[in-house]
Protein backbone atom coordinates (compact mmCIF):
# COMPACT_ATOMS: atom_id res chain seq x y z
CA UNK A 1 0.00 0.00 0.00
CA UNK A 2 2.83 2.76 0.83
CA UNK A 3 4.81 1.82 -2.32
CA UNK A 4 1.67 2.42 -4.42
CA UNK A 5 1.23 5.60 -2.69
CA UNK A 6 4.54 6.15 -3.47
CA UNK A 7 4.59 5.50 -6.93
CA UNK A 8 0.97 7.71 -7.22
CA UNK A 9 3.21 10.17 -5.86
CA UNK A 10 6.01 10.09 -8.67
CA UNK A 11 3.76 9.89 -11.19
CA UNK A 12 1.95 13.27 -10.09
CA UNK A 13 5.75 14.52 -9.83
CA UNK A 14 6.20 13.65 -13.33
CA UNK A 15 2.86 14.70 -14.71
CA UNK A 16 3.34 18.39 -13.00
CA UNK A 17 7.10 18.97 -14.43
CA UNK A 18 5.45 18.48 -17.63
CA UNK A 19 2.69 19.97 -17.76
CA UNK A 20 5.09 23.07 -16.50
CA UNK A 21 7.53 22.31 -19.68
CA UNK A 22 4.47 21.97 -21.92
CA UNK A 23 3.83 25.80 -21.27
CA UNK A 24 6.54 26.77 -22.74
CA UNK A 25 7.06 25.74 -26.46
CA UNK A 26 10.61 26.08 -27.85
CA UNK A 27 10.33 26.19 -32.06
CA UNK A 28 13.84 25.14 -32.36
CA UNK A 29 13.50 21.18 -31.89
CA UNK A 30 16.68 20.68 -34.36
CA UNK A 31 19.07 22.36 -32.57
CA UNK A 32 19.83 24.92 -35.63
CA UNK A 33 20.14 27.93 -33.40
CA UNK A 34 23.29 26.05 -31.57
CA UNK A 35 25.14 27.40 -34.59
CA UNK A 36 22.90 29.66 -36.62
CA UNK A 37 22.34 32.44 -33.15
CA UNK A 38 26.15 32.95 -33.22
CA UNK A 39 27.37 36.39 -34.25
CA UNK A 40 29.99 36.91 -37.16
CA UNK A 41 28.69 33.83 -39.34
CA UNK A 42 29.75 35.85 -42.75
CA UNK A 43 31.07 34.32 -45.63
CA UNK A 44 31.34 35.01 -49.85
CA UNK A 45 29.43 32.82 -51.55
CA UNK A 46 30.03 31.58 -55.12
CA UNK A 47 28.74 34.62 -56.73
CA UNK A 48 30.78 37.08 -54.69
CA UNK A 49 28.29 38.39 -52.74
CA UNK A 50 29.00 38.76 -49.07
CA UNK A 51 26.54 36.68 -47.06
CA UNK A 52 25.80 35.89 -43.47
CA UNK A 53 24.54 33.04 -41.66
CA UNK A 54 23.86 34.37 -38.52
CA UNK A 55 20.15 35.06 -37.06
CA UNK A 56 18.87 37.24 -34.25
CA UNK A 57 17.26 34.22 -32.24
CA UNK A 58 15.26 36.90 -30.63
CA UNK A 59 14.12 38.85 -33.50
CA UNK A 60 13.39 35.76 -35.03
CA UNK A 61 10.95 34.35 -32.27
CA UNK A 62 9.68 37.70 -32.73
CA UNK A 63 8.48 37.42 -36.26
CA UNK A 64 5.87 35.56 -38.41
CA UNK A 65 7.32 32.31 -38.16
CA UNK A 66 8.81 32.41 -34.85
CA UNK A 67 6.88 29.67 -33.73
CA UNK A 68 7.39 27.60 -36.66
CA UNK A 69 10.85 24.68 -36.55
CA UNK A 70 13.19 25.35 -38.78
CA UNK A 71 12.72 22.19 -40.69
CA UNK A 72 8.90 22.85 -41.16
CA UNK A 73 10.31 25.31 -43.98
CA UNK A 74 13.84 23.77 -44.91
CA UNK A 75 13.00 19.59 -45.34
CA UNK A 76 15.71 18.89 -47.22
CA UNK A 77 18.53 19.46 -44.26
CA UNK A 78 19.28 16.08 -42.83
CA UNK A 79 23.18 16.54 -42.24
CA UNK A 80 25.71 18.91 -40.71
CA UNK A 81 27.09 21.07 -42.69
CA UNK A 82 24.54 21.31 -45.22
CA UNK A 83 24.58 22.44 -48.62
CA UNK A 84 23.03 25.84 -49.78
CA UNK A 85 20.12 23.86 -52.45
CA UNK A 86 19.28 21.85 -49.08
CA UNK A 87 17.59 24.34 -47.71
CA UNK A 88 15.15 25.29 -50.71
CA UNK A 89 11.58 26.17 -49.40
CA UNK A 90 8.19 25.64 -50.70
CA UNK A 91 5.68 27.91 -49.41
CA UNK A 92 2.96 25.48 -50.29
CA UNK A 93 4.27 22.80 -47.35
CA UNK A 94 2.29 22.85 -44.33
CA UNK A 95 4.09 23.29 -41.07
CA UNK A 96 3.85 21.70 -37.63
CA UNK A 97 1.78 24.60 -36.11
CA UNK A 98 -1.67 23.81 -36.02
CA UNK A 99 -4.80 25.65 -36.82
CA UNK A 100 -6.54 26.67 -33.91
CA UNK A 101 -10.02 26.21 -35.22
CA UNK A 102 -9.66 22.95 -36.99
CA UNK A 103 -6.61 21.24 -34.84
CA UNK A 104 -4.93 20.44 -38.35
CA UNK A 105 -1.60 21.92 -39.78
CA UNK A 106 -1.27 25.36 -40.96
CA UNK A 107 -0.65 25.69 -44.30
CA UNK A 108 -0.48 27.98 -47.48
CA UNK A 109 -1.48 25.71 -49.92
CA UNK A 110 -4.60 27.61 -50.56
CA UNK A 111 -3.16 30.76 -50.68
CA UNK A 112 -0.20 29.53 -53.36
CA UNK A 113 -3.14 28.26 -55.74
CA UNK A 114 -5.30 31.21 -55.66
CA UNK A 115 -1.71 33.03 -56.12
CA UNK A 116 -0.62 30.45 -59.37
CA UNK A 117 -4.01 31.47 -60.63
CA UNK A 118 -3.46 34.77 -60.56
CA UNK A 119 -1.75 37.06 -63.40
CA UNK A 120 1.40 37.15 -61.10
CA UNK A 121 1.20 32.98 -61.22
CA UNK A 122 4.63 32.73 -62.58
CA UNK A 123 6.59 33.96 -59.76
CA UNK A 124 8.61 32.01 -57.57
CA UNK A 125 6.27 30.03 -54.40
CA UNK A 126 8.88 27.03 -54.19
CA UNK A 127 12.62 26.15 -54.63
CA UNK A 128 13.11 29.95 -52.68
CA UNK A 129 17.25 29.87 -50.52
CA UNK A 130 19.25 32.84 -49.55
CA UNK A 131 21.02 32.28 -52.41
CA UNK A 132 19.60 32.24 -55.13
CA UNK A 133 17.60 36.14 -54.04
CA UNK A 134 19.27 37.73 -56.92
CA UNK A 135 18.99 35.18 -59.41
CA UNK A 136 15.23 35.39 -58.23
CA UNK A 137 15.29 39.30 -58.55
CA UNK A 138 17.09 39.59 -62.11
CA UNK A 139 15.12 36.75 -63.93
CA UNK A 140 11.17 36.88 -62.33
CA UNK A 141 8.95 39.34 -63.98
CA UNK A 142 6.78 38.20 -61.49
CA UNK A 143 6.99 39.46 -57.13
CA UNK A 144 7.90 35.89 -55.49
CA UNK A 145 5.86 34.75 -52.15
CA UNK A 146 8.96 36.47 -49.80
CA UNK A 147 8.91 39.48 -52.35
CA UNK A 148 5.64 40.57 -50.65
CA UNK A 149 6.07 38.58 -47.65
CA UNK A 150 9.28 39.44 -46.02
CA UNK A 151 9.38 37.51 -42.20
CA UNK A 152 8.65 40.76 -40.70
CA UNK A 153 7.18 41.54 -36.78
CA UNK A 154 4.47 40.35 -35.50
CA UNK A 155 3.77 43.65 -34.62
CA UNK A 156 5.05 46.70 -36.57
CA UNK A 157 7.47 49.15 -34.74
CA UNK A 158 4.48 51.81 -35.95
CA UNK A 159 1.49 49.61 -34.00
CA UNK A 160 3.77 48.64 -30.71
CA UNK A 161 2.78 51.92 -29.30
CA UNK A 162 -0.97 50.81 -29.62
CA UNK A 163 0.06 47.27 -28.47
CA UNK A 164 1.03 48.02 -25.22
CA UNK A 165 -1.51 50.09 -24.16
CA UNK A 166 -4.30 48.10 -25.00
CA UNK A 167 -2.51 45.41 -23.00
CA UNK A 168 -0.42 46.44 -20.59
CA UNK A 169 -2.15 43.65 -18.28
CA UNK A 170 -0.63 41.10 -20.44
CA UNK A 171 2.10 39.65 -18.21
CA UNK A 172 -0.36 40.23 -14.74
CA UNK A 173 -3.75 38.03 -16.63
CA UNK A 174 -2.32 36.18 -19.56
CA UNK A 175 0.85 35.50 -17.61
CA UNK A 176 -1.01 33.82 -14.99
CA UNK A 177 -1.35 30.89 -16.64
CA UNK A 178 0.85 30.66 -19.63
CA UNK A 179 3.80 30.36 -18.13
CA UNK A 180 7.46 31.57 -20.20
CA UNK A 181 8.65 34.37 -22.28
CA UNK A 182 8.49 32.56 -25.40
CA UNK A 183 4.64 31.95 -25.21
CA UNK A 184 4.35 35.80 -24.60
CA UNK A 185 6.27 36.52 -27.07
CA UNK A 186 4.76 34.38 -30.21
CA UNK A 187 1.82 33.34 -29.28
CA UNK A 188 0.60 36.41 -27.50
CA UNK A 189 1.63 38.62 -30.05
CA UNK A 190 0.18 36.17 -32.88
CA UNK A 191 -3.06 35.85 -30.99
CA UNK A 192 -3.26 39.57 -29.74
CA UNK A 193 -2.49 41.41 -32.37
CA UNK A 194 -5.80 40.75 -34.15
CA UNK A 195 -7.51 42.71 -31.27
CA UNK A 196 -5.52 46.29 -32.57
CA UNK A 197 -7.07 45.16 -36.09
CA UNK A 198 -5.41 44.17 -39.21
CA UNK A 199 -1.61 44.03 -39.67
CA UNK A 200 -1.67 46.08 -43.02
CA UNK A 201 -3.27 48.36 -43.67
CA UNK A 202 -5.05 49.95 -47.14
CA UNK A 203 -1.32 52.34 -47.53
CA UNK A 204 0.41 49.15 -46.87
CA UNK A 205 -1.12 47.39 -49.29
CA UNK A 206 -0.35 49.99 -51.53
CA UNK A 207 3.02 50.32 -50.63
CA UNK A 208 3.52 46.90 -51.48
CA UNK A 209 2.07 46.99 -54.95
CA UNK A 210 4.35 50.01 -55.59
CA UNK A 211 7.43 47.71 -54.90
CA UNK A 212 6.92 46.59 -58.89
CA UNK A 213 4.28 48.96 -60.45
CA UNK A 214 5.70 52.28 -59.37
CA UNK A 215 9.52 51.08 -61.31
CA UNK A 216 9.20 52.15 -64.62
CA UNK A 217 12.16 50.05 -65.86
CA UNK A 218 10.70 46.93 -64.04
CA UNK A 219 7.36 47.40 -65.59
CA UNK A 220 8.85 48.48 -68.86
CA UNK A 221 10.34 45.11 -69.11
CA UNK A 222 6.90 42.82 -68.43
CA UNK A 223 5.83 40.88 -71.59
CA UNK A 224 1.86 40.73 -71.85
CA UNK A 225 0.17 37.54 -73.98
CA UNK A 226 -2.09 38.83 -76.30
CA UNK A 227 -5.42 36.74 -75.57
CA UNK A 228 -6.38 37.32 -79.62
CA UNK A 229 -3.41 35.87 -81.23
CA UNK A 230 -1.44 34.08 -78.20
CA UNK A 231 1.87 36.28 -78.40
CA UNK A 232 3.43 38.08 -76.17
CA UNK A 233 3.81 41.90 -76.16
CA UNK A 234 5.84 44.74 -74.57
CA UNK A 235 3.70 46.10 -72.45
CA UNK A 236 2.26 49.50 -73.24
CA UNK A 237 2.18 52.91 -71.39
CA UNK A 238 -0.93 52.66 -69.90
CA UNK A 239 0.01 49.59 -67.95
CA UNK A 240 4.10 51.16 -66.99
CA UNK A 241 2.01 54.27 -65.99
CA UNK A 242 -0.96 52.33 -63.62
CA UNK A 243 0.56 53.37 -60.01
CA UNK A 244 1.16 57.25 -61.69
CA UNK A 245 -2.61 57.29 -63.18
CA UNK A 246 -3.84 55.79 -59.74
CA UNK A 247 -2.15 58.33 -57.51
CA UNK A 248 -4.38 61.09 -59.08
CA UNK A 249 -7.55 59.18 -58.61
CA UNK A 250 -9.42 60.26 -55.26
CA UNK A 251 -9.11 56.67 -54.21
CA UNK A 252 -5.23 57.46 -53.95
CA UNK A 253 -5.44 61.34 -52.77
CA UNK A 254 -7.74 60.13 -49.96
CA UNK A 255 -4.98 57.16 -49.00
CA UNK A 256 -2.23 59.73 -49.22
CA UNK A 257 -3.57 61.49 -46.54
CA UNK A 258 -4.12 58.66 -44.53
CA UNK A 259 -8.32 58.60 -44.69
CA UNK A 260 -9.07 54.58 -45.30
CA UNK A 261 -12.41 55.77 -47.20
CA UNK A 262 -10.50 55.81 -50.27
CA UNK A 263 -10.27 52.18 -52.46
CA UNK A 264 -6.80 50.56 -52.35
CA UNK A 265 -4.72 48.54 -55.33
CA UNK A 266 -6.05 44.85 -53.48
CA UNK A 267 -9.92 46.60 -52.91
CA UNK A 268 -10.55 46.48 -56.71
CA UNK A 269 -8.29 44.13 -58.15
CA UNK A 270 -8.30 41.38 -55.56
CA UNK A 271 -11.15 42.18 -53.33
CA UNK A 272 -12.41 38.28 -52.25
CA UNK A 273 -10.48 34.93 -51.43
CA UNK A 274 -7.46 35.64 -50.15
CA UNK A 275 -6.36 38.63 -51.64
CA UNK A 276 -3.72 36.89 -54.14
CA UNK A 277 -6.12 36.43 -56.67
CA UNK A 278 -5.23 39.34 -59.20
CA UNK A 279 -6.52 38.76 -63.01
CA UNK A 280 -6.18 40.66 -65.72
CA UNK A 281 -9.16 42.80 -66.59
CA UNK A 282 -10.06 40.28 -69.88
CA UNK A 283 -10.69 37.32 -67.88
CA UNK A 284 -14.76 37.00 -67.40
CA UNK A 285 -13.96 36.33 -63.39
CA UNK A 286 -11.71 39.29 -63.10
CA UNK A 287 -13.02 41.65 -59.99
CA UNK A 288 -12.43 44.15 -62.73
CA UNK A 289 -13.81 42.93 -65.52
CA UNK A 290 -17.16 44.99 -67.68
CA UNK A 291 -19.52 42.34 -66.12
CA UNK A 292 -18.30 42.58 -62.68
CA UNK A 293 -17.24 45.99 -62.21
CA UNK A 294 -20.72 47.38 -60.37
CA UNK A 295 -20.32 44.77 -57.56
CA UNK A 296 -17.00 45.20 -57.12
CA UNK A 297 -17.50 48.75 -56.60
CA UNK A 298 -20.52 48.28 -54.53
CA UNK A 299 -18.68 45.82 -51.94
CA UNK A 300 -19.31 46.70 -48.60
CA UNK A 301 -18.36 50.30 -47.14
CA UNK A 302 -17.88 51.88 -50.99
CA UNK A 303 -20.23 52.63 -53.83
CA UNK A 304 -23.97 51.20 -52.67
CA UNK A 305 -25.02 52.93 -55.74
CA UNK A 306 -23.33 51.24 -57.87
CA UNK A 307 -25.15 48.19 -59.00
CA UNK A 308 -28.13 50.36 -60.24
CA UNK A 309 -28.68 50.67 -63.73
CA UNK A 310 -28.23 54.11 -64.36
CA UNK A 311 -25.31 54.12 -62.94
CA UNK A 312 -23.56 52.11 -65.35
CA UNK A 313 -20.89 55.21 -66.63
CA UNK A 314 -19.91 55.89 -63.01
CA UNK A 315 -18.80 51.87 -62.87
CA UNK A 316 -16.90 52.07 -66.18
CA UNK A 317 -15.13 55.30 -65.15
CA UNK A 318 -11.04 54.31 -65.86
CA UNK A 319 -9.30 54.89 -63.07
CA UNK A 320 -6.04 53.93 -64.93
CA UNK A 321 -7.09 56.75 -67.70
CA UNK A 322 -3.32 57.67 -69.24
CA UNK A 323 -5.24 61.53 -69.96
CA UNK A 324 -4.52 62.07 -66.15
CA UNK A 325 -0.34 61.49 -66.44
CA UNK A 326 0.68 65.15 -67.40
CA UNK A 327 2.03 65.16 -70.63
CA UNK A 328 5.70 66.29 -69.68
CA UNK A 329 6.38 62.32 -68.66
CA UNK A 330 8.54 60.86 -71.00
CA UNK A 331 6.60 57.45 -71.06
CA UNK A 332 2.96 59.37 -72.19
CA UNK A 333 2.74 58.66 -76.06
CA UNK A 334 2.60 61.92 -78.26
CA UNK A 335 1.52 60.23 -81.60
CA UNK A 336 -2.33 59.69 -82.93
CA UNK A 337 -3.18 58.05 -80.26
CA UNK A 338 -3.82 60.60 -78.27
CA UNK A 339 -6.52 61.80 -80.67
CA UNK A 340 -8.94 59.44 -79.03
CA UNK A 341 -8.28 61.14 -75.42
CA UNK A 342 -11.67 62.45 -74.24
CA UNK A 343 -9.53 65.75 -73.30
CA UNK A 344 -8.52 65.96 -77.20
CA UNK A 345 -12.33 65.69 -77.90
CA UNK A 346 -13.18 68.21 -75.83
CA UNK A 347 -10.20 70.64 -76.87
CA UNK A 348 -11.82 69.85 -80.46
CA UNK A 349 -15.32 71.05 -79.44
CA UNK A 350 -14.16 74.16 -77.83
CA UNK A 351 -11.44 75.32 -80.40
CA UNK A 352 -14.33 77.79 -82.52
CA UNK A 353 -14.29 79.81 -78.89
CA UNK A 354 -10.68 79.89 -77.96
CA UNK A 355 -10.11 81.15 -81.59
CA UNK A 356 -12.51 83.55 -81.41
CA UNK A 357 -11.80 84.91 -77.88
CA UNK A 358 -7.90 84.87 -78.78
CA UNK A 359 -8.50 86.73 -81.92
CA UNK A 360 -10.53 89.15 -80.52
CA UNK A 361 -7.45 89.78 -77.84
CA UNK A 362 -4.54 90.24 -80.22
CA UNK A 363 -6.88 93.18 -82.25
CA UNK A 364 -7.20 94.48 -78.86
CA UNK A 365 -3.61 94.47 -78.08
CA UNK A 366 -2.60 95.85 -81.25
CA UNK A 367 -5.77 98.18 -82.15
CA UNK A 368 -7.52 99.20 -78.76
CA UNK A 369 -5.46 101.91 -78.01
CA UNK A 370 -4.10 101.30 -74.67
CA UNK A 371 -3.05 104.77 -72.53
CA UNK A 372 -0.16 104.50 -69.95
CA UNK A 373 -0.27 103.73 -66.74
CA UNK A 374 -3.59 102.67 -67.46
CA UNK A 375 -4.49 98.28 -67.47
CA UNK A 376 -8.11 97.30 -68.29
CA UNK A 377 -8.52 93.74 -69.49
CA UNK A 378 -9.74 93.11 -73.22
CA UNK A 379 -13.39 92.53 -71.89
CA UNK A 380 -15.64 93.90 -69.56
CA UNK A 381 -12.68 96.22 -67.92
CA UNK A 382 -15.13 98.92 -67.20
CA UNK A 383 -17.75 97.33 -66.08
CA UNK A 384 -15.90 94.61 -64.04
CA UNK A 385 -14.48 97.91 -62.08
CA UNK A 386 -17.76 99.15 -61.33
CA UNK A 387 -19.98 96.63 -60.68
CA UNK A 388 -17.59 93.51 -59.17
CA UNK A 389 -15.62 95.33 -56.95
CA UNK A 390 -17.04 98.96 -57.01
CA UNK A 391 -14.02 100.97 -57.82
CA UNK A 392 -14.67 103.86 -60.78
CA UNK A 393 -11.96 103.19 -63.70
CA UNK A 394 -8.38 104.94 -62.93
CA UNK A 395 -9.61 107.49 -65.63
CA UNK A 396 -12.83 108.66 -64.63
CA UNK A 397 -10.84 109.00 -61.04
CA UNK A 398 -8.89 111.34 -62.99
CA UNK A 399 -11.65 113.53 -64.26
CA UNK A 400 -12.98 113.66 -60.80
CA UNK A 401 -9.69 115.15 -58.87
CA UNK A 402 -8.75 116.99 -62.10
CA UNK A 403 -12.89 118.59 -60.66
CA UNK A 404 -11.71 119.31 -56.86
CA UNK A 405 -8.19 120.59 -58.15
CA UNK A 406 -10.70 122.97 -59.70
CA UNK A 407 -12.77 123.71 -57.09
CA UNK A 408 -10.58 123.88 -54.94
CA UNK A 409 -8.66 126.54 -56.51
CA UNK A 410 -11.95 129.01 -56.83
CA UNK A 411 -12.43 128.07 -52.94
CA UNK A 412 -8.65 129.60 -52.37
CA UNK A 413 -9.04 132.86 -55.03
CA UNK A 414 -13.17 133.95 -53.69
CA UNK A 415 -11.73 133.61 -49.89
CA UNK A 416 -8.57 135.39 -51.25
CA UNK A 417 -11.58 138.47 -52.45
CA UNK A 418 -13.57 138.57 -49.20
CA UNK A 419 -10.45 138.89 -47.51
CA UNK A 420 -9.45 141.80 -49.47
CA UNK A 421 -12.87 143.68 -49.01
CA UNK A 422 -12.64 143.28 -45.53
CA UNK A 423 -9.38 144.92 -45.30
Amino acid sequence: MLLKRFLFVIALFISFIQTVNAAERHPDPDGCFSCHSLEGLDYIDKSGVLRSASIDKQHYYSSLHGSVPCKDCHRRIRDYPHKVKNGEVDCGNSCHVEEPSEGEPYTHKAVVKEYKDSVHGNGWHKGLTGGNRFTEAKEASDPSCRFCHPNELYISEAELPKFKDAFDHLDSECGSCHQGEIWLGQFGGHILRRFIGSRWNKNDHNKMCNNCHADHKRMAKVEKKNEKTGEKEKAGPRFILTSDSYATTLHGRLLETNVMQGASCIDCHAPKGFRHGVLRDEKSDASTHADNLAETCAQSDCHAYAIHPLNHRFVKTDLHDIDMIPVNNNIVPRDQSRLESGWVKALIALLPIIVMLGGGSLWWWLFGGKKKSVTFSVLGGDAFQEKIIGRKPKRKVKKTVTNKVHQNKKTVITSTKKEAEDE
